[in-house]
């Protein structure tokens, strides 16, 4: 049975879309979206559309496989996406839509426009990788980051210093919403467009089931978040999911609409109803203030971007004292060096220990393509880094045009610590971080963000290279 296409992670190929016009995909209600030799691959809105398919054979004089779709209601919008109504007029501003509507297709995340020595670059990151998407001439750019700026109502005329704006634009009846940051660069101004909200994130992302979280996992989140009070706080590099797992956090949490929540963010990355959500900025309204300022409204559920120093730390804290949960994300490498990270931020231990419920490390990694991937046995270095049995099948990836590079998706690796008795024992009596990992994963036997990684490999969830490029294994041997 043929592998569904999921239109929310697979990129259609531009030799696919050539050989259909726009019109017929339009009347006929197909998307291609491969080819292979002389066979096109395509969905449809109509699952028993056979007549319209023998019309595009006898059009395009190429057999047509029609393959399932996961959601065959999201093909109509697809369409519309890949083969827009409204042609570009040639404008800076035609462009800047052309260009986000393609992001919005490949399911980018960020759009970077690069101006380097006599040439510039459109590249864009998907699945936490960058690519090139195409070069246009320094004028064209320049137009380009123009119109940007005067969309995001920035200075067009400032460009040597730095500038941050938002840029909101309507397309097929949806909002899409964009940070966009400005920086001058040896060869002209560098532009950075963060892709916040579509219809797509927010399905792909809409509840923790959908995070990635292996069943262990995913009950003691679920365990903390039915605490009253206390903080649940999640650690990581920049990219690496932290706050999708809050939003998915969130939306479980309101989903009886029995509690008073409230998050506060720079910026609101997705609207999310049931959750009163407050933008903040360093200019206007600072976290402290706003986080200040929200326990005048009686909240249950405090949710804070980030906590980004010792006076957040200490309002988060003592917010969870007097009896409410917060939920918030801290920068250190590990779980447990959160703690670590607490103290250093001036928090009394006395307070760690009375409001820490969970400490969360992440990564993302990407999944493999379902249409293309294979499997081969593991052996040699790989074998040995890894601590699988010589011979062990793991995915390797191969790349197709559904694809591109052998990977389709993201899902998270998790390493949790609830914090119970003996682990208040350890904060009170000044443990380190080595002395608490060995209790925790040795002593207890939970699972290091290693060994999730390890284990979804084996499950053919993700590749080898994958766990290895975003953990060092060196910590692990």
């Amino acid at each position: 049975m043929a592998v569904a296409i999921d239109l929310d992670r697979v990129i259609a190929s531009r030799e696919a879309l050539e050989k259909v016009p726009a019109k017929l995909a339009h009347r006929l209600g197909v998307l291609p979206v491969a080819l292979e030799n002389d066979t096109l691959i395509v969905v449809q809105c109509d699952e028993d559309n056979a007549a319209g398919i023998m019309q595009l054979e006898g059009q395009i004089g190429l057999e047509i496989r029609v393959a399932p779709a996961r959601r065959p209601e999201g093909v109509e919008k697809a369409i519309r996406r890949y083969y827009p109504e409204s042609a570009g007029t040639g404008t800076p501003l035609a462009l800047l839509e052309e260009l986000i509507n393609r992001a919005i297709q490949i399911h980018c995340s960020d759009i970077h426009l690069d101006t380097e020595s006599g040439r510039a670059l459109v590249r864009m990151r998907v699945d936490g990788l960058m690519r090139i998407d195409r070069e246009l001439t320094p004028e064209a750019m320049a137009d380009l980051v123009s119109a940007v700026k005067v969309s995001s109502r920035l200075d067009i005329s400032e460009k040597r210093i730095p500038q941050d704006g938002q840029l909101t634009i309507e397309s097929l009846g949806e909002e899409i919403s964009m940070r966009v940051a400005t920086i001058p660069t040896l060869h002209g101004e560098k532009l950075t467009l963060r892709i916040l909200a579509t219809a797509a994130t927010a399905a792909e992302l809409s509840g923790i089931d959908n995070l990635g979280m292996r069943g262990q996992h995913r009950d003691m989140f679920l365990s903390a978040l039915r605490q009253a009070h206390g903080v649940i706080l999640l650690s990581g590099p920049t990219g690496s999911g932290k706050t999708t797992t809050l939003y998915a956090a969130l939306r479980h949490l309101r989903a009886p609409g029995t509690s008073h929540i409230v998050s506060i963010e720079d910026p609101v990355e997705i609207p999310l109803d049931g959750v009163n959500q407050v933008h903040v900025d360093s200019e206007r309204v600072s976290f402290n203030k706003a986080l200040r300022s929200v326990m005048r409204h009686d909240p249950d559920i405090i949710m804070i971007g980030e906590i980004r120093d010792g006076e957040s730390a200490d309002i988060a804290v003592k917010s969870a004292l007097t009896g409410h949960l917060v939920l918030s994300t801290l920068h250190a490498n590990d779980s447990l060096s959160v703690v670590t990270r607490l103290a250093n931020l001036g928090v009394a231990r006395e307070l760690i220990v009375s409001t820490l419920r969970l400490v969360i490390a992440q990564r993302l990694v990407r999944r493999p393509c379902p249409h293309c991937r294979r499997l081969l046995p593991c052996d040699g270095p790989s074998a040995d880094a890894f601590r699988l049995e010589p011979g062990t099948a793991v995915v390797e990836p191969v790349g197709c045009q559904l694809c591109g590079g052998g990977y389709s998706g993201r899902l998270g690796l998790y390493e949790m610590v609830p914090i119970r008795k003996r682990e208040r024992e350890l904060i009170m009596a000044g443990a380190g971080t080595d002395a608490m990992a060995d209790h925790a994963f040795g002593g207890l036997g939970l699972p290091t963000l290693f060994q999730d990684g390890r284990a979804k490999a084996i499950e053919h969830l993700t590749t080898l290279a994958e766990v290895r490029r975003v953990i060092y294994l060196g910590e692990e041997n």
